[in-house]
């Protein structure tokens, strides 16, 4: 089997492993790093796939009787006409073209639909999150972030749904800017339904509908803590504007700072309204940057994302012959790092080698490997190019 077919073969099995009920995106990656591929876990026995973790010998049997009507059923079949009629690519890790910054989540989406196109220069991605049930005041700043955020070429990142998010994504739109939503449903049920021409409009030619869900997978709660991680996972920091105390931008944000290492900033609003509640907490706690012009978002992005814009929007064209586009204007440390590994090398022995502290060491590994300057193999860290 040559690679193409190869590659058609494990986007096939994905989308069967996408439909069994249950699985979700953590036991399916589980299950194809246990067993080798897509491919693999649709031909191994029960048994076989009992032996992962978090499988069991229950579950294990569900999962092989729903992999056998799926894919003898006529279900695959449908969903694939689907995929077709609606226009949609499906994009896994596998392939250059799934999101960069997305692969350096925990728990990377092992297939996502796309309507649109994702490109390379996303890599330079803003989320901005915020109330459904927002004010005028809330609207108006996230015209006006949202508009200087496309005006600077990063690409804005929200979640399609009624409020600020919607207003990030037209504002985004009118400045001529690329936009990403992510849905909490499938892209034949986009939800909400009344956004239906939003979406068309954003993947149309501004950006791209990306879901991880099956295309008729309706919206229920479950999906967005899901889908919120997606929002977090495709940026290079995330931007709150209007949020209660218990809401799901919230969660964005969380994620963002603590298990993405991604920078969280939010916008204060009136100190006595409800739906800034969430936002003055967090600037209160410490665990996201005051936000009051478009300025503080790029010092709050602050190296990371001006050196990324910088390297890899000069294009190969510009680079000096002798040097590749990924380790173009690196720091002093990120250099010393990448000179570090000669060979394969852990976290412990690159602070011996480059006799820089652990902490300096972490946070410069993630920015090498979102430039793919780097690649990590477990514990063990690789130069990519050599």
């Amino acid at each position: 089997m040559d690679d193409a077919a190869n590659d058609s073969a494990e986007r096939d099995a994905l989308v069967v492993l996408s439909l069994v009920d249950g699985l979700g995106p953590t036991l399916t990656n589980r299950c194809v790093e246990a067993l080798g591929s897509a491919s693999r876990v649709l031909a191994a026995s029960t048994s076989d796939l009992a032996m992962v973790k978090g499988i069991g010998s229950n579950r294990a049997a569900k999962v092989r009787v729903q992999i056998d009507r799926i894919s003898s059923g006529g279900e695959l079949d449908r969903e694939m006409q689907l995929i077709a009629e609606h226009g949609v690519t499906l994009v896994s890790p596998a392939d250059d073209g799934y999101p960069r910054l997305l692969r350096h989540i925990p728990d990377p989406p092992p297939l996502l639909y796309v309507r649109g196109q994702l490109r390379e220069e996303d890599v330079f991605s803003l989320a901005m999150v915020g109330s459904r049930r927002c004010t005028h005041y809330g609207r108006e700043q996230a015209d006006r972030l949202a508009s200087l955020a496309a005006g600077a070429g990063l690409c804005v990142v929200s979640g399609g749904a009624y409020g600020i998010d919607a207003a990030v994504h037209h504002a985004t739109l009118r400045a001529a800017g690329r936009t990403i939503a992510v849905l909490g449903s499938g892209l034949a049920r986009p939800y909400p339904e009344k956004h239906a021409d939003l979406f068309d409009q954003i993947a149309a030619g501004q950006g791209a509908v990306v879901s991880e869900l099956p295309m008729t997978f309706p919206a229920m709660g479950e999906n967005f803590p899901r889908r919120n991680r997606i929002i977090s996972g495709l940026s290079l920091g995330v931007l709150v504007i209007e949020a209660a105390a218990r809401s799901g931008a919230l969660i964005t944000a969380r994620l963002c700072a603590e298990e993405h290492g991604r920078e969280v900033m939010a916008v204060p609003g009136r100190v006595d309204s409800p739906l800034s509640a969430g936002c003055h907490r967090m600037i209160r706690e410490s665990w996201a940057t005051l936000v009051t012009s478009f300025g503080d978002v790029l010092d709050a992005l602050g190296e990371t994302g001006q050196m990324l814009k910088a390297g890899l929007a000069a294009g190969p064209a510009d680079a000096p012959e002798d040097q590749p586009i990924h380790t173009q204007n690196l720091t002093d440390t990120q250099r010393q790092i990448v000179e570090a590994l000669d060979e394969p090398r852990n976290l412990d022995e690159l602070a011996v080698v480059t006799r820089l502290a652990v902490a300096a060491i972490q946070a410069d590994l993630t920015v090498l490997q979102i430039r793919g300057a780097i690649d990590k193999q477990g514990p063990v860290f690789t130069r990519t190019h050599r």
